[in-house]
């Protein structure tokens, strides 16, 4: 055999172990564009239940111009309607709502510990769904949106009873006076 015919075989060889080894595979690996796709049920399927805005209770306290109050409210009806294209901007906005309620001092008889805890409880769950319409788990972001609500709830019915128990304490008070 001849050195080119030698070479030549040598070439073909190697160009067959390339191209066997290059062979184009189908690739699965996910992108940043395919964790943010959002592939959910529709929001009749997901019930999402926001407690009534407290008008009695915010009459009682003298705080019906508390706008920022009003301005959260009306970010949780908004999120309530789970557009998922635009979600992550009503997420913001929201973060952005409860961050400044919180860092601002409440008013004069709902700055207590209880209330304040709520709100911060509030905010990093804002921010946990945020942070899922990002880096989405299918499994998460309406789970997380979920306890928002849930969050949110439960600090206004935390406001709510503070209202409640000022009436037992004012009615204890007025006992205790009758029977000395």
């Amino acid at each position: 055999m001849s050195q080119v015919t030698y070479f030549f075989s040598v070439l073909l060889l190697l160009h067959i172990l390339l191209t066997g080894c290059n062979d184009k595979k189908v690739r699965t690996d996910l992108t940043a564009t395919d964790t943010t796709e959002i592939e959910l049920a529709s929001s009749s399927e997901t019930m999402l239940n926001l407690i009534d805005y407290p008008k009695e209770f915010l009459k009682a306290y003298e705080l019906e111009e508390w706008e920022d109050f009003e301005k959260l409210h009306e970010s949780m009806e908004r999120l309530k309607e789970l557009n998922f294209n635009g979600i992550e901007v009503d997420l913001i906005a929201l973060s952005f709502r409860v961050k400044n309620l919180r860092l601002k001092s409440l008013p004069k008889k709902l700055e207590i510990p209880q209330i304040k805890s709520r709100l911060k409880v509030v905010e990093m769950q804002a921010q946990k769904a945020r942070y899922f319409t990002r880096h989405y788990k299918k499994d998460s972001l309406v789970p997380a949106i979920s306890l928002i609500y849930t969050y949110y709830n439960g600090f206004v019915s935390r406001m709510v009873s503070l209202q409640n128990e000022d009436q037992d304490f004012d009615t204890g008070l007025e006992t205790t006076t009758l029977v000395q």
